[in-house]
Formats: C-alpha cells, sequence, structure tokens
C-alpha cells in the first residue's frame, strides 16, 4: 500500500507541474485572440477609408473581395490605369487587413 500512496502523489505532482507550465501559455493564447476578435468588420474598415482611397489619382473603385485563397477578406483597390506612383500611395495594410490593387481601367456609366 505504500507504494501505492507514493505513486499518487508523484502523479499528483506532476499534475501540479503541468499545470504551472500551461497555465500562461492559456493566457497568452487567450490575449491573443481577444486582441484578434477586436478587429474592426472590414466593411466598417471599408467605409472608413473609401474617401482617402478615392482621393488618389487614378483610383476608380474600392470594394471588399478575397485573397486568391479563397478565405481571406481583403480591400481591393481598382486602378484606371498602371502607375507606380499611384501604387506606392495605397497601404499594403488597412487596420490589418491586406489591400489589393487591380487594373481594371476607366469604368463610365452606360448609356440608356
Amino acid at each position: 500500500m505504500r507504494f501505492c500512496g507514493r505513486r499518487w502523489q508523484r502523479c499528483g505532482f506532476c499534475l501540479l507541474l503541468l499545470t504551472i507550465a500551461l497555465v500562461p501559455v492559456c493566457r497568452q493564447n487567450m490575449a491573443q485572440n481577444s486582441s484578434a476578435s477586436s478587429k474592426r468588420d472590414i466593411n466598417a474598415v471599408l467605409a472608413a477609408h473609401d474617401k482617402e482611397l478615392l482621393a488618389i489619382p487614378d483610383v476608380v473603385g474600392v470594394y471588399v473581395g478575397v485573397l486568391e485563397d479563397g478565405r481571406t477578406a481583403c480591400l481591393k483597390v481598382m486602378l484606371a490605369r498602371k502607375n507606380p506612383e499611384t501604387e506606392r500611395k495605397i497601404p499594403n495594410l488597412l487596420e490589418g487587413y491586406p489591400v489589393v490593387v487591380e487594373l481594371t481601367g476607366e469604368i463610365r456609366p452606360m448609356s440608356p
């Protein structure tokens, strides 16, 4: 019986060590998840930045899209013409969302 008691003590001690080791990892993970969930909705980000993006020369439109992976939301900026100076003015990220530049050409309304 004595051997069994020590065995349980060792198990309890190992469990205690494991708990002590995992608590900081769990806290860090929870902090990362809470900061990721506090990210603003992409539509709100677009609404907050659309005017400044449309004020850049040769930008003819902005919209919410998806990256080529088919899962990651992004902001798409449509350009009338390829212009390196214009492309330098467009950020790569806005509030954590990727920004993708597309060359669409001029956009004109259709005549009735």
